[in-house]
C-alpha cells in the first residue's frame, strides 16, 4: 500500500475502532488517528492490518458535519479520493475522504455474502459462541480472579475482588504468614490488567525473591514480567533506549537496584507506571527527619541505612505511581510507628499525625463490638440486640447510621447491608487488609520437638544477642585448626534426627550464612550427607537451582540448609519438618521461619525440631518464645509489641526467679493484648478482610468456571484451526501444531504443550498449562475468531414441520461495541451488544419467535456448490432484505442507545453516591476515586451516544 496523509483506512483486526486517518508516515512506519475512540496507532507498512475505505457509487457516506451523501461519481487527486453525490436535501456536493465521519458502519459480511464467499456453518457457530462467551466473561464481577492457577479460597477472592475493581488501588496487604499475600497481589494485578485498569506494572521485591516472583507470576497468573538488573539496564541503554524501564510493560526489579543507584531510581521514577507492588514492606524504615527528601542525601551512602534509603525511594515512587500495593505479614514488626510510616506511603495526607492515628485505633473497639454483636445474633438466628448496639454506637457514628440501626427492628433482612456500611465507613479495611489464622481455617497443627543439650566448654560467654541465640559464633578454639562443628553436640543430634526421618524433606534454618556453610562442609566430609544450600552469598540463579534440587522428590536433596534469607517469601510447603538450628533475634522472624512450612493447604501437621543448650541465655529466649508467647503452637499477633516491651529484660543476665517472673508477665500481657485485639482493631480488620458470606464467592467462581463448555469450545477450535490434540487419562491433553494448521495459533509452541482444564490437576502439576477462560491462549483465540472475517457469512438449510419448503430467511447480527484499550473497563459494564434480526422474504422480523439456539439445532450444512446456486437464485431478494435490515437497525438505534446509557448511568451513579457517602465518614476514600468514577460516567455517556452498528455476521436460511 502507498500511504498518503489524509487517506482513510479501517483496521480489519478491530473494525470497531472506526475509520482511521493517516496523519504521519516515516521510513517503514505509518501513523493513523482513530477519531471515534481518540487513539493513535502506529503500524509497520509491510504488514499493517489496514484496508482502504472505498465506498462505491450508490453507497451512502456520513460526513463530519452530519450530512449524508449518496455517491454518484468518484475521482482521485494526489492519492486522495473525492466523492460527488447528492445530500439529504437533494443538493449536489463534493466531499473529500478526509471529511468522512470517524464513526462508520462497515459491512464486510455483506460484501462477502453478495460475492458468494460462504463459510462452513461450523465457523459461523464458533464465531457466535466466541462472542457470547466473551460477553459473559466481561460482565462477570469475578473476571480476572477465576482463571489463575490458585486454589479458590474465600479470603483471597474477597480481598482481590474488593481491591481489583478500584481505580488506582492503594492498600496494604498484611495477611499473616502462609495466608497468601502474594496470591492476593497477583490476582489483583491480573484482574486490573484484564479489565483495562492498568497496563504498566512495577514489581519491587527483595533481591532474594526476584526469581520466585517471576516464576509465580508466570505460572500462576500468566503475567510475563521483564526482570531488570544492572546488566540488563546497560544492555538496553546500549541498544538505544534513553530509559530502559520504558522498554517493557510489566517490570520486576530487585529493591537494591533502585535503592543503591541514583541513576536507576531516576529512570524508574521517570517511567510512567499505573501500579506498583512492593513485597516485604516491613523492611522499609522511615528516616527520623526529612533530609532524605533531597536525592543527594538519599544516595550519599552515609546518612541513611539501607532500610531507610529503601523507604525513601518507595516513598518518592508512591507519590508518582497512582496505584500501590504494599505486602507484609508482620506490619508492626518494627513497632506501631513504623507501621504508621508504611500507611503513610499509601496516603500521606491521611496519615500525617502519629498521635491522631493511635487515638483512632483506640476508637475502633466499640464499633467492632457492635458489629460483632450483630453478626453473632445473625449467625445464631437470635433477635438482633438493637438496644445494646445502639448504646455502644451512640455518639461514635453519624446520626444516619443510628437511624438505619433502628429500622433493622422492622427489617432484619437488611442487617448484612447495614454491617457492610459500618465496615465501609468506619473500618480500616479500605486501605489495609489482614486475615489471621483465627478467621481462616485450613492450617496444619504445629508439633514441637525440643531437645536440651549440654553447651560445650569452648563456647564462651555470649556478649550480645546474636551470640546468645547462635552460640557457635562465640566459639574460641585453643587450636586454630579446630572448628566449632567438631565440638557442637547439635551436629550428632542433627545426623541422628535426619536418620530417624528416613529421607523425608527437611528444612534447616540458621541465622548466619557462615554457620550454614560450615555445617554443609562438615556434614558432607564427616557423614557423606549432601545438602542443598540457600544463603545470601549465592546468586539468584544458584538459589533457585538449590530450591529446585530440594523440591525434586525423585533425585533431589532431602536436606535444605538456609540462612535467615530463606525465612522470607519462599514456600517449602511440600516439606513438614523444620529444624531451628538456632533462634532468630525477633519473634516475627521466628514466625516467618515457621511460615515457610506452616501454610494454608499444607495438609499435614508440621514438626518443629529445636535443639537448645540447657540453662543458657539461649534457653531463656526459647522459654520466652514458647511459654511466654506460645509461638511454637500458633502465631501471636501481639508478639512484636511484647518483644519491644520485654527486650531489655531478655538481653539482661537474669536469675532463675527473674526468668520465671518475666515469662509470667509476658503470658499475662499477651492474654490482655490478644483479648483487646480481638475486641478492637483486629476484629474490625477481620470483618473487613473476610466478612460473613464471603464463602459465596467460591461457589460463584466454581459455577462460572464452566469447564465443560470451555473444553467443547476449544476442541472445536482445534479441529477448525488444524491443531492436533490428544486426550490423556490423567486429566491432561497434549497439543501439537500440524502442517494443516491455518497460520499462527496463539501461544502454541512449535514443540507442543501439555494442558489441563481442571484446577485440581493444575495445582498438582505446575508444568502443565492451565487453560481457563482467562488464559492468554483462550482470550487470544476468541479475539482471533472475532477479529477475522471467517464465519461471518454462511448459508444453511432448515427442516421444520410447519415451514413451507423453499422459504428464505436472512439472519443478521449487528454489534454495538465500545473499542479501544481506554474503554475496556466500560466494556465490563456494557460488553458488546448484539442485535439480531431474522427477516422473512416479506420483510417480517421473526427474531423473537425463533431464537438463535432453536435455529442452530435445526440448521444443516449444504455442499458449497449448492449453496452458491441458491444464493445466486435469491440474490435480488437478499439485497432487498439487506437494505431493510439496515433501515430497521437504524430505527432501533436511538432507543437501544438510550437503554444502554440508562443501564450504565444507574450502575455508575450508584457507585459515585456510595463513594461520596463514604467520603463523609471515612477519610480513606480518596477524592481521585470519586473523580475517576465521575469521569467514567461522562465518558460512558459520550461513547455510547457515538456507537454505530457494525454488521458482524450474516446467515441465509432456506427451508426444505
Amino acid at each position: 500500500m502507498t500511504f498518503q496523509i489524509g487517506q482513510r483506512y479501517f483496521n480489519e483486526a478491530d473494525v470497531a475502532l472506526g475509520l482511521g486517518q493517516v496523519v504521519a508516515r516515516q521510513a517503514r512506519m505509518v501513523k493513523l488517528h482513530f477519531g471515534a475512540v481518540n487513539e493513535m496507532r502506529i503500524y509497520a507498512m509491510e504488514n499493517a492490518p489496514l484496508i482502504r475505505y472505498r465506498p462505491q457509487v450508490g453507497d451512502e457516506i456520513k460526513c463530519h458535519d452530519g450530512q449524508r451523501l449518496t455517491v454518484t461519481e468518484i475521482s482521485e487527486v494526489d492519492g486522495l479520493i473525492n466523492y460527488q453525490g447528492v445530500n439529504d436535501a437533494g443538493d449536489e456536493i463534493d466531499v473529500s475522504e478526509t471529511d468522512i465521519a470517524d464513526n462508520i458502519a462497515l459491512s464486510q459480511p455483506k460484501d462477502r455474502l453478495l460475492n458468494a464467499q460462504l463459510d462452513s456453518p461450523k465457523w459461523f457457530r464458533l464465531r457466535q459462541d466466541a462472542a457470547n462467551h466473551r460477553r459473559d466473561l466481561w460482565q462477570s464481577e469475578l473476571y480476572g480472579l477465576m482463571g489463575c492457577r490458585t486454589a479458590l479460597l474465600s479470603h483471597q477472592l474477597y480481598i482481590a475482588k474488593q481491591v481489583s475493581r478500584r481505580f488506582a488501588p492503594r492498600v496494604l496487604l498484611a495477611d499473616e504468614v502462609g495466608l497468601g499475600k502474594t496470591i492476593e497481589a497477583g490476582l489483583i494485578v491480573h484482574a486490573q490488567l484484564l479489565n483495562g485498569l492498568a497496563d504498566r506494572v512495577l514489581f519491587v521485591v527483595p533481591d532474594s525473591l526476584v526469581h520466585q516472583w517471576m516464576i509465580e507470576l508466570m505460572r500462576r497468573f500468566n503475567i510475563h514480567v521483564s526482570v531488570f538488573d544492572e546488566a540488563q539496564c546497560e544492555a538496553l541503554i546500549d541498544s538505544g533506549y534513553d530509559n530502559p524501564f520504558e522498554s517493557a510493560q510489566q517490570v520486576l526489579v530487585p529493591l537494591s537496584l533502585i535503592s543503591d543507584s541514583a541513576q536507576r531510581f531516576s529512570e524508574v521514577y521517570a517511567a510512567d507506571w499505573d501500579l506498583m507492588v512492593v513485597d516485604e514492606a516491613h523492611h522499609l524504615r522511615q528516616p527520623e527527619d526529612d533530609r532524605y527528601q533531597d536525592l543527594t542525601v538519599l544516595f550519599d551512602g552515609k546518612t541513611l541505612s539501607r532500610e531507610q534509603r529503601a523507604y525513601g525511594v518507595i516513598e518518592k515512587l508512591s507519590e508518582t505511581v497512582a496505584g500501590v500495593l504494599l505486602l507484609t505479614a508482620t506490619p508492626e514488626q518494627l513497632g506501631q510507628r513504623s507501621h504508621f510510616a508504611r500507611l503513610r506511603l499509601l496516603d500521606k495526607d491521611r496519615f500525617n499525625n502519629y498521635d491522631e492515628f493511635v487515638k483512632e485505633q483506640n476508637r475502633f473497639e466499640p464499633i467492632a463490638e457492635g458489629i460483632g454483636l450483630l453478626i453473632d445474633a445473625q449467625q445464631q438466628d437470635n433477635p438482633l440486640p438493637i438496644k445494646h448496639v445502639n448504646e455502644i454506637l451512640q455518639g461514635r457514628v453519624a446520626p444516619s447510621v443510628i437511624s438505619e440501626l433502628q429500622e433493622l427492628a422492622q427489617q432484619p433482612d437488611k442487617t448484612s447491608a447495614f454491617i457492610h456500611r459500618l465496615l465501609d465507613q468506619y473500618g480500616t479495611g479500605r486501605i489495609m487488609f489482614r486475615n489471621t489464622r483465627q478467621s481462616v481455617s485450613g492450617f496444619p497443627e504445629r508439633l514441637l520437638a525440643l531437645t536440651l543439650l549440654s553447651e560445650p566448654d569452648s563456647y564462651q560467654t555470649a556478649n550480645d544477642v546474636t551470640t546468645y541465640l547462635s552460640p557457635e559464633l562465640s566459639f574460641r578454639a585453643d587450636d586454630e585448626n579446630t572448628q566449632w562443628t567438631k565440638v557442637d553436640p547439635r551436629i550428632p543430634w542433627l545426623v541422628n534426627t535426619l536418620q530417624s526421618l528416613n529421607n523425608e524433606k527437611v528444612v534447616l534454618i540458621a541465622h548466619r550464612a557462615d554457620s550454614v556453610l560450615a555445617l554443609a562442609d562438615y556434614l558432607r566430609e564427616k557423614y557423606g550427607i549432601h545438602a542443598a544450600l540457600f544463603h545470601e552469598g549465592m546468586s539468584l540463579v544458584e538459589r533457585d537451582q538449590a530450591a529446585a534440587w530440594f523440591a525434586d522428590f525423585e533425585q533431589g536433596a532431602s536436606l535444605l540448609l538456609c540462612s535467615e534469607i530463606g525465612s522470607e517469601g519462599r514456600n517449602f510447603q511440600f516439606a513438614r519438618h523444620l529444624i531451628l538450628f538456632d533462634l532468630p533475634p525477633h519473634p516475627d522472624l521466628l514466625e516467618q521461619r515457621i511460615g515457610r512450612l506452616d501454610r494454608i493447604g499444607q495438609g499435614r501437621e508440621i514438626m518443629l525440631h529445636v535443639p537448645i543448650f540447657a540453662d543458657s541465655q539461649q534457653h531463656t529466649w526459647f522459654r520466652w518464645y514458647d511459654e511466654g508467647l506460645g509461638i511454637f503452637n500458633a502465631p501471636n499477633p501481639a508478639a512484636a509489641i511484647l518483644f519491644k516491651q520485654f527486650k531489655a529484660a531478655l538481653i539482661g543476665d537474669l536469675e532463675t526467679q527473674e526468668i520465671e517472673q518475666l515469662i509470667k508477665q509476658t503470658q499475662t500481657q499477651s492474654e490482655d493484648l490478644l483479648t483487646k485485639m480481638a475486641r478492637g482493631r483486629d476484629r474490625l480488620l477481620e470483618f473487613q478482610s473476610h466478612p460473613p458470606g464471603a464463602d459465596r464467592l467460591v461457589e460463584q467462581a466454581e459455577s462460572e468456571e464452566r469447564v465443560n463448555l470451555l473444553i467443547d469450545f476449544m476442541h472445536r477450535v482445534y479441529d477448525l484451526y488444524g491443531v492436533d490434540f490428544e486426550v490423556n487419562s490423567n486429566g491432561s491433553e497434549i497439543l501439537h501444531p500440524t502442517e494443516q494448521m491455518q497460520g499462527y495459533f496463539p501461544r502454541l509452541p512449535d514443540d507442543g504443550m501439555t494442558v489441563t482444564y481442571h484446577r485440581h490437576y493444575a495445582l498438582a502439576n505446575e508444568t502443565w498449562h492451565y487453560l481457563t477462560w482467562e488464559h492468554p491462549m483462550v482470550t487470544e483465540v476468541m479475539d482471533m475468531i472475532l477479529d477475522q472475517e471467517k464465519g461471518n457469512s454462511t448459508l444453511v438449510v432448515i427442516q421444520q414441520q410447519g415451514l413451507k419448503a423453499g422459504q428464505l430467511f436472512l439472519e443478521c447480527h449487528f454489534q454495538f461495541a465500545l473499542s479501544g484499550r481506554q474503554n475496556r473497563y466500560l466494556a465490563g459494564l456494557l460488553p458488546p451488544q448484539v442485535v439480531r434480526l431474522l427477516l422473512t422474504e416479506q420483510g417480517k422480523d421473526l427474531s423473537q419467535q425463533l431464537d438463535a439456539n432453536t435455529l442452530q439445532a435445526m440448521a444443516q450444512s449444504v455442499p458449497q456448490k449448492t449453496a452458491v446456486a441458491v444464493l445466486k437464485a435469491k440474490l435480488p431478494v437478499i439485497k432487498q432484505l439487506l437494505k431493510l435490515a439496515d433501515f430497521k437497525i437504524k430505527q432501533q438505534q436511538p432507543d437501544l442507545l438510550m437503554q444502554w446509557q440508562q443501564r450504565v448511568k444507574t450502575h455508575l451513579n450508584g457507585e459515585i453516591e456510595r463513594l461520596q457517602q463514604l467520603a463523609e465518614q471515612n477519610h480513606l476514600v480518596r477524592e481521585d476515586e470519586v473523580v475517576y468514577a465521575q469521569q467514567q460516567l461522562t465518558k460512558a455517556v459520550e461513547r455510547i451516544q457515538s456507537l454505530q452498528p457494525q454488521l458482524d455476521s450474516l446467515r441465509v436460511l432456506v427451508t426444505m
